[in-house]
């Protein structure tokens, strides 16, 4: 009996050559995700230059496509939102460090215990599993999918690629089950999350099928028009310099397979899909104007249509001033504001390179500097069509907090005569800046006292803190005229640490 529990046991196991399979599968499907969100992109760019061509015959397909877009974009990052959930889980993880996890560093990878609860729910009961809700969104979309057809043409569009409707699933004994416990009950998490990146490669699939079919609905009525013209769709009217300006050249309702050139300020190009990039260096500040001919394959020899067009380059500029002063504090906040001339903030970064620099809001930052002494330079970016380029920097001096002065509580600085019980009655000290932008918490943080009387100094009598002791202010109030108080070792608790200030001789009055 044992033997054929040890056997069974063994059967549980799943082999390192099948969770190496099932982890190949999954990042096979991965890339193929990617080719397919890249395949449907530059469908979406097809359609969306026709679309510029001729808005009014081709507005209704157009809004369509965005539509499809829409929806399966929410749908799709809702299946890689389970898979990240669904390895959080199992792994007992927190959402934050599942998204970063390799499916290779899973620790269980043939667990399905936790994973078919995840699905399933705790009692396997479908209407409380995440597998009931992701049934439910395939079918929405499905359902969507199918409101983009015409009904005479619904027939030809089947969406084989989601099994979701009037599709019947048995197990290995002919037993009929649903489609929730088909694909998810006691399947390890590497399985299943290849079966997810399945899922979401079937979702690709069927937005292509209906946005290519939204694509060849419009029919060859639509493009005859009384003129045609050359369109041109720059990547940005406004660069740079140093960058490079970039557009897509494209003759109107022309074929995307057609071989078409052009002849841009005496240069010759090629085509490539239908349309030419135009890219040339931006290294002139200024306007440019920019003129061309396009040239088209017709019926009998070629077209020619000519066109023009203008963009601006310009001057890299950056703004960067401290709000206080022209010099950074060590161990306070420096206001600091940065600006890129023409950047929006979202596309500005900013950097400095002694010290870190936090943003408070937009355009305004702080800066915390560390070594005194060690110039600190503020860097603005602008970060445009994926490159960073310097809009400016400034550079500032880092300096330690200038020394602040000791006073007697209620008496101005500097104070030379005192009278004794205005002493006794003073309580301690303070500390105070002079000429100093910023508003720093200071305090002091011990003193030394000693009391020439009648020609006899007394022994040194020390505070920790900014009071005066009990020793001290009985020595203030036994002074006569003429007798010296030496206050000496003053610190004061600064940003950076302790500080020690100049020392005060006090004349009794």
């Amino acid at each position: 009996m044992m033997y054929l529990v040890y056997t069974a046991l063994l059967a549980l196991n799943v082999s390192v050559a099948v969770l190496e399979s099932f982890l190949t599968i999954n990042e096979a499907l991965e890339t193929t995700n990617e080719s397919y969100v890249q395949k449907n992109a530059d469908l979406y760019q097809r359609f969306l230059a026709t679309y510029v061509v001729n808005e009014a015959k081709v507005g209704k397909h157009w809004a369509k496509a965005q539509k499809v877009q829409e929806v399966t974009k929410d749908l799709y990052d809702y299946i890689q939102k389970t898979k990240i959930e669904l390895i959080a889980f199992t792994e007992q993880i927190p959402y934050e460090e599942a998204e970063n996890l390799d499916p290779r560093n899973i620790s269980r990878q043939d667990n399905y215990d936790d994973p078919t609860r995840f699905f399933l729910g705790v009692d396997n009961n479908t209407s409380s599993g995440k597998a009931y809700e992701l049934h439910t969104r395939l079918h929405e979309y499905r359902d969507f999918l199918l409101t983009m057809v015409e009904e005479k043409d619904k027939e030809n569009i089947p969406l084989r690629s989601l099994h979701v409707e009037g599709t019947k699933w048995y197990n290995a004994n002919g037993e009929e089950q649903s489609w929730e416990v088909f694909h998810f009950s006691h399947t390890i998490i590497v399985a299943d999350l290849a079966l997810l990146n399945k899922i979401q490669n079937d979702v690709l699939n069927a937005e292509n099928d209906i946005v290519s079919y939204l694509y060849s609905a419009i029919s060859d009525e639509d493009f005859k028009f009384d003129t045609i013209s050359a369109r041109v769709v720059p990547v940005s009217n406004s660069v740079l310099v140093g960058s490079n300006f970039e557009a897509d050249v494209f003759v109107a309702a022309f074929d995307s397979k057609a071989e078409i050139s052009a002849t841009i300020d005496g240069r010759e190009y090629t085509g490539e899909g239908g349309s030419i990039r135009y890219k040339v260096p931006a290294n002139t500040i200024g306007t440019r104007k920019v003129n061309g001919t396009i040239h088209v394959p017709a019926s009998f020899g070629v077209k020619s249509y000519p066109f023009q067009f203008e963009y601006e380059v310009r001057q890299s500029t950056a703004t960067v001033s401290a709000d206080k002063m022209n010099v950074f504090y060590v161990g306070v906040d420096n206001p600091v504001s940065a600006i890129a001339g023409g950047i929006t903030d979202a596309n500005t970064r900013v950097e400095i390179s002694n010290g870190t620099i936090t943003k408070t809001k937009p355009g305004e930052y702080v800066v915390r500097v560390n070594t005194p002494g060690v110039d600190a330079t503020v860097r603005v970016y602008a970060k445009e069509n994926g490159k960073e380029t310097l809009m400016g920097s400034k550079t500032f001096r880092v300096k330690r907090v200038p020394d602040p002065v000791a006073r007697i509580n209620g008496q101005d600085e500097g104070v030379k005569r005192i009278d004794k019980n205005t002493l006794a009655n003073a309580g301690g000290l303070l500390v105070s800046m002079k000429d100093f932008e910023f508003e720093l918490s200071l305090k002091i943080a011990s003193f030394n006292v000693q009391v020439s009387r009648d020609g006899e100094l007394s022994p040194m009598m020390p505070s920790d803190g900014n009071k005066f002791t009990s020793g001290m202010i009985d020595n203030f109030k036994r002074c006569k005229r003429g007798d010296k108080v030496f206050i000496t070792d003053i610190y004061a608790a600064m940003p950076e640490g302790r500080r020690m200030l100049g020392d005060m001789i006090l004349t009794i009055k």
